[in-house]
C-alpha cells in the first residue's frame, strides 16, 4: 500500500514539474501571457488560401512562431476578408479588430508617402526577393519612413515581382496601344505611371479583378506576374507586355497592444524572426509563384510579349512626371526626397 502511494505522490509531483517547466508565463519558462495562458493572436488577410503570401509566408510564420516560443504564441489566419476589407485592414489593425494582418500600401492612400518611393515608375529592376529586401532595408534605415508605421509594430514589409500590363483581347506591343486602355492600378503612384501613358487608372481591390475584367469593366491591369496564379486570370487574360514597369509594397504588421501582451523573452524570439528574413521569405514566394503563373499562361496560349528597348523607353519618358512630382510633395514636407529616392536606386542596383 505505502509503495502504491510514494507512486502516486510521485507520478503527481512529475506531472506538476512537467507543467511548470512548459506553461506560458511561468518563471521557469519565460513564455508569454498572464497567469501561464497562451496566447493567440488574428492575423487577417484578404486572399483565399491558396495565394502564396498565405501558404508560403504566413502560416509557415504562425508555424514557426509556435514552435519557436514552445506553444506559448500562436498566429491564426483569417483569409478571404473575414476580419475586414482590404481597405479596412490597416486601420482594423489599429483599432484591435485584427491583432495582425497584411496588406497592400496602395489601399491606403496618403498614408505611407515616404515608402512609397518603391512604387515609383521603373525602380523594379530585380525579383521579388531582392525589392523585398529593398522595401525592408528602407525602412530600416529612415526615420521619415519609421515615422509612417509608429502606430503599429512592424512585422515585416515586402515587395511583389516586377509588374507587367496584363490585358484582355487588346495586346500592348507599342507605347501607342496602351492609350485608352482601362488598367487597375495598385497605388496612387502607378494611377499616376498610367494616366501618364493616355490610359485611364481604375483602382479596385485585387480579388475584384477577375470580374472586373470579364464584364469589360476594365480591359487589363499593371499586375505582377504571380497575380495571374495568385487570383487565377488564366482565363480572362489573352496578353502580358513584359517591361518591369514598377511593384507594390506589402505590410505585415501588429497592434501595438496586442505585441506588448507577448512576454519580452517571446518578444526577443519573434524579433529574430521577423524584418529582413520574413521580407526574404515573402518575395520569394512571389517569385516561386511568378515562374508557376508563366509556365501554366503559356501552356493555356497566352502571349507573353517583350517590348523593344525603343517602345520601353516611350514608357520612361512619359512617365518621368511621376517621379518629379513625387519628390517636389518630398521637398514640400521637408524630407530629403532625393537622397531616399538615390538610395533606393542604389539598393536595388546592389542586388
Amino acid at each position: 500500500m505505502q509503495s502504491k502511494r510514494n507512486k502516486l505522490v510521485f507520478l503527481i509531483m512529475s506531472i506538476f514539474v512537467i507543467s511548470m517547466a512548459t506553461a506560458c508565463g511561468s518563471e521557469s519558462s519565460g513564455g508569454s501571457g498572464e497567469s501561464g495562458e497562451k496566447i493567440e493572436f488574428k492575423m487577417g488577410h484578404m486572399n483565399s488560401t491558396e495565394h502564396v503570401q498565405d501558404s508560403m509566408a504566413m502560416r509557415p510564420f504562425s508555424e514557426e512562431v509556435a514552435e519557436a516560443t514552445d506553444g506559448c504564441v500562436s498566429f491564426q489566419i483569417y483569409p478571404g476578408g473575414a476580419l475586414g476589407s482590404p481597405p479596412e485592414t490597416y486601420d482594423n489593425i489599429l483599432t484591435g479588430i485584427m491583432d495582425a494582418g497584411w496588406g497592400l500600401q496602395g489601399y491606403n492612400a496618403g498614408l505611407f508617402p515616404v515608402h512609397s518611393v518603391l512604387h515609383l515608375p521603373f525602380l523594379a529592376n530585380g525579383t521579388g526577393a531582392e525589392l523585398s529586401t529593398v522595401a525592408q532595408k528602407l525602412y530600416d534605415t529612415f526615420p521619415e519612413i519609421q515615422e509612417e508605421y509608429k502606430d503599429v509594430k512592424v512585422l515585416w514589409f515586402h515587395a511583389a515581382d516586377p509588374y507587367a500590363i496584363i490585358t484582355k483581347d487588346k495586346p500592348v506591343s507599342s507605347f501607342e496601344d496602351v492609350k485608352g486602355l482601362k488598367l487597375r492600378a495598385p497605388s496612387v503612384e502607378a494611377g499616376a505611371m498610367i494616366e501618364s501613358w493616355g490610359a485611364t487608372p481604375v483602382s479596385l481591390p485585387a480579388p475584384e479583378i477577375y470580374d472586373a475584367i470579364s464584364k469589360g469593366v476594365i480591359d487589363g491591369g499593371v499586375l505582377p506576374v504571380a497575380a495571374l496564379a495568385d487570383f487565377n486570370l488564366f482565363d480572362v487574360v489573352d496578353y502580358v507586355s513584359l517591361g518591369n514597369f514598377n511593384t507594390s509594397l506589402f505590410y505585415v504588421v501588429m497592434n501595438k497592444a496586442s505585441w506588448d501582451k507577448i512576454s519580452p523573452e517571446d518578444q526577443a524570439i519573434i524579433e529574430e524572426m521577423i524584418g529582413e528574413p520574413m521580407a526574404k521569405q515573402a518575395g520569394e514566394a512571389f517569385d516561386t509563384q511568378k515562374e508557376e503563373a508563366e509556365k501554366k499562361a503559356k501552356e493555356m496560349g497566352i502571349e507573353f510579349i517583350s517590348l523593344s528597348e525603343d517602345e520601353l523607353n516611350k514608357f520612361k519618358e512619359a512617365s518621368k512626371g511621376v517621379t518629379e512630382q513625387w519628390l517636389s510633395d518630398m521637398e514640400k514636407k521637408g524630407i530629403d526626397g532625393q537622397k531616399i529616392y538615390d538610395e533606393t536606386v542604389k539598393l536595388i542596383e546592389g542586388n
